[in-house]
């Protein structure tokens, strides 16, 4: 093959922007600290980042999830509390009013008190988080209780508040943070042995066994509040489980991904001085071969 001048100026010029590119090269991953700047330079290694990504955006969707269990399951928590003092409160006061020394003006007070417990509970079942009511199951957009009447006629309506409302809190994982108000306030008998100890006390007694038939479906409500609120404990350690699972893999997932991204600084130095050396051996040669021409041997 004959090698004009020409070929040696296309050849030289095309050996001096490789050396040139990939000496950009080597500055910008000493500059930046990445390896990959473009999905071109690593085609395997950025698809590897880019999955990675993926999965730690999920998991920040999962944090995301999960705090907001953790802050339901909380005021849980302390809605309970708050039902199991009104229900001591409310035993209290049914065991006083059984007593042969309570004349009408007392127990007149006593049924006013019972009426403000009666309230407060069903104000406490409408408690709302982030702008749903917690208690209300399926229909978390619906005020869930609604005191009705008063006296002797006191109750209240509902829309049912049944429903378990399950949050993701990792891959193909969901959790049920919280109670429905179904189960806390009906089901358990509260609402019910509440208003049924204001009516009675209301008026005058119904029957000698009234208030102690009440007194024993307050503590039968009690109870079943206290294993709701044994429960709490088991789901907050498994939301936390959850928690520390999610630190592990987004910190396993950190790793994995500077591996593929970050370079060695130390290596890139390497590699930049390396290039450098090149890049000016090339300037050089092609120095020497670009200022050849005939009036040299003439």
């Amino acid at each position: 093959m004959r090698v004009t001048s020409n070929i040696l100026v296309r050849d030289q010029v095309s050996a001096l922007q490789t050396t040139a590119s990939a000496l950009a090269q080597a500055q910008a991953r000493l500059t930046t600290g990445k390896k990959i700047s473009t999905a071109s330079e690593d085609p395997v290694g950025s698809r590897d980042v880019m999955a990675t990504d993926g999965r730690l955006r999920a998991i920040t969707q999962y944090r995301r999830g999960l705090e907001s269990a953790k802050q339901r399951l909380a005021v849980q928590d302390s809605v309970m509390n708050q039902v199991s003092s009104i229900m001591t409160r409310a035993q209290e006061l049914t065991v006083a009013a059984n007593t042969a020394t309570v004349d009408a003006t007392a127990r007149a007070a006593i049924a006013a008190e019972v009426q403000g417990l009666f309230e407060e509970v069903v104000a406490l079942g409408n408690t709302m988080v982030e702008g749903e009511y917690l208690f209300g199951g399926h229909q978390s957009t619906v005020r869930p209780f609604e005191k009705t009447g008063g006296g002797t006629t006191v109750s209240y309506t509902t829309t049912g508040a049944a429903g378990e409302r399950a949050l993701e809190v990792d891959a193909g994982r969901t959790v049920v943070p919280t109670d429905d108000g179904a189960t806390l306030f009906l089901d358990s008998g509260v609402l019910d042995s509440l208003r049924d100890l204001a009516a009675e006390l209301s008026g005058p007694p119904t029957s000698a066994t009234a208030l102690p038939d009440i007194g024993r479906d307050l503590t039968t409500a009690f109870n079943r509040v206290q294993e709701r609120v044994g429960s709490l404990g088991a789901r907050a350690n498994t939301l936390d489980l959850v928690a520390a699972n999610l630190d592990a893999f987004e910190g396993s997932l950190q790793v994995f991904r500077s591996s593929v991204m970050d370079v060695d600084v130390e290596q890139a130095a390497v590699d930049l001085i390396q290039r450098q050396n090149a890049y000016q051996s090339a300037l050089l040669a092609s120095s020497k071969v670009l200022a050849l021409n005939l009036a040299d041997y003439l």
